[in-house]
Parts: C-alpha cells; structure tokens; sequence
C-alpha cells in the first residue's frame, strides 16, 4: 500500500525490506529521519487559497518556509503544525503544536494544542500577523519553548504549567 500522509510524505506499507531499499534508492529517499532534531517533526498544510473555494491565504509557501525553519536547538519533543488558509481549520489548527490559520486580517497562531488522549485547544498568542511575522514568532515561541521545557515534555503539558502569559512576557509580547 502507498499512502501520501496529511504531512505530503510517502507511506509504503507491506513492502519486504529489500523492495522498500530498492525502492528508496529509486526514489532517492535519504536513509534515517526526514528531519533533523532542531525543526519541525510534522507540517499539515491544506491546499490554501490556490486550490480551495473557501481558501484566502497562500498556506504552501509559509508551510515550506516553517519546515525548513532552523532553531538554535533540539526542541524537548516532537512538533506538529497545523496550517489552514481559512477559519474552517481543516488541519485542525487549533490542536497541533503551532497553529496557523488565516483570517482576512492576516495570520492567527496559537500554541499549545493536543489531539491525543488528553485533548486540548492551543492558546492563542497572536493574530493579525503577516506571513513574516507569523515566521518570525514561531521560530521565537519554539525557541523558548525548546529552552524552557523539560526533555519530551509535548507543547501542551508545557502550556498548562506554563501559562500563555508567562509565554508570551518570555517571547516579547
């Protein structure tokens, strides 16, 4: 089975092992994880404004700009974002790690949420944010996150001893 992930990666399930080197070697799929551990683990982005009715935000350059993003760390535990282009958040914005959606103001980001066992909604940090400054405020919320948390300590159990003030009053807002 093949499977193209929410993520935009390639999932082959059922292949032998030898099949699936071949296969990688085909496809010129590096060996190991498809990050590094001072990025994001995990960007969900929707078609955006270029392929949705409903879209009015371009979602695919600022999902590209995240995952490439580089931290001054390895970040406490894996990180998921969830980018919509509109306020229908069909990448569930609101209970991923980071949060984008957009509005007709500009970015809104929250951080904080969990869809696991123990759901939670992401606080809000900012909105009416412009593609660069919505960039520009993830890189500094994962910084002091990545600085401040405890080793697999996830954004969410992070947020609920936190605080979104004390977040906010450590990143400058």
């Amino acid at each position: 089975m093949t499977k193209v992930t929410s993520a935009q990666r390639l999932y082959f399930q059922g292949l032998d092992p030898e099949k699936l080197a071949e296969l990688k070697h085909e496809l010129n799929i590096p060996e190991g994880l498809p990050h590094t551990r001072n990025r994001v683990q995990y960007v969900q982005v929707c078609p955006g404004k270029n392929w949705c009715t409903y879209g009015i935000r371009n979602t695919e350059q600022i999902a590209e700009a995240l995952g490439n993003l580089e931290l001054d760390g390895p970040l406490p535990s894996k990180v998921k974002v969830g980018i919509s282009g509109c306020r229908m958040c069909c990448c569930e914005s609101w209970m991923r790690d980071v949060g984008l959606a957009a509005e007709k103001n500009g970015w809104r980001l929250s951080f904080g949420g969990n869809a696991a066992g123990r759901p939670r909604i992401g606080d809000l940090v900012a909105d009416g944010l412009n593609d660069g400054e919505a960039i520009d405020l993830v890189k500094k919320t994962l910084n002091f996150y990545l600085k401040t948390a405890k080793y697999k300590t996830r954004s969410a159990r992070f947020m609920e001893r936190f605080g979104i003030e004390e977040l906010k009053k450590g990143i400058g807002l």
